[in-house]
């Protein structure tokens, strides 16, 4: 298969979940905002034939957009996809009775994470590949064998978000006296990107002339501030505040010098306030 016919079929398959998660995210939401004004209730048969429909037409309308990936995975588009199925959860919790058919409504409008998450992983896995089938590299090293500190972070991160996704059922079961396991299934699935984001288990470290690649996943230099050098880590301090550093342990970088080095060649040096020891050379 050749490399466009792979990123074709890449594409169809971001297409797809962006046309599911328009669809389930739509219909629960136009069906309860019809009870809620008085509307008849329609067959369950009806709904999903026009659940059918809006994913063909989502599923078209983004095969229309060349830069899908791009948007998809800008700040403004995740934090939307991420945060509009959650609104479900505040009206099955406090308006309805989980068990009732609004319930049973809202928990499907809730499921949309799923789709709306898988899309955007998907695009996330796109991008790396499409980064490292056009990136030049410059330096390559490897890592030892012990886990970084980094990965070590990302593990607890991911484990600190599903304790907060268990403690948050947990609590709509106490407001509620009883809620449906489709609640909890459809929450913890909406966390298997974080999983397997965090499960890169790849031993090496690229410098590229598009960004710095770890494993499988590139950051491009934009979205970096600088790199600083402590005891025992190289550290990749990010733009954005609330993205986390990327750090390594020096002790398992296999030619640390030429990492570094090559690193200088796009990055500054910082220190621990944040300022500019040595600039970049590009």
């Amino acid at each position: 298969m050749s490399h466009t016919e792979s990123c074709m079929n890449r594409r169809w398959i971001l297409d797809v979940l962006f046309g599911i998660y328009a669809a389930v995210l739509l219909v629960p939401a136009g069906a309860l905002a019809g009870w809620e004004a008085g509307a008849a209730r329609l067959p369950i048969t009806v709904f999903v034939g026009i659940g059918v429909v809006l994913a063909a037409l989502g599923t078209g309308v983004a095969r229309t957009v060349d830069d899908l990936v791009d948007r998809l995975l800008s700040r403004s588009v995740v934090t939307v996809m991420v945060c509009l199925p959650l609104v479900f959860l505040p009206y099955l919790i406090l308006v309805v009775d989980p068990a009732s058919g609004a319930g049973t409504v809202a928990i499907a409008g809730l499921s949309a994470v799923v789709p709306g998450n898988g899309a955007l992983l998907g695009g996330v896995i796109v991008r790396d590949r499409r980064l490292r089938e056009t990136a030049t590299e410059e330096v390559v090293v490897t890592v030892g064998d012990s886990e970084t500190n980094n990965q070590r972070t990302l593990r607890i991160a991911a484990v600190m978000i599903v304790a907060m996704t268990l403690i948050a059922n947990g609590a709509a079961i106490v407001l509620t006296g009883d809620i449906s396991t489709t609640t909890f299934t459809t929450l913890v699935g909406g966390l298997i990107p974080v999983f397997l984001l965090f499960a890169d288990t790849s031993r090496e470290l690229a410098v590229t002339d598009v960004g710095f690649r770890s494993g499988q996943s590139t950051i491009v230099w934009d979205d970096l501030a600088g790199y600083r050098l402590t005891d025992d880590n190289v550290v990749l301090v990010r733009s954005e505040w609330y993205l986390p550093n990327r750090q390594f342990d020096r002790a398992d970088i296999g030619d640390e010098d030429a990492l570094i080095k090559g690193l200088e060649g796009f990055l500054p040096r910082l220190d621990e306030q944040g300022r500019v020891e040595l600039a970049a050379r590009q």
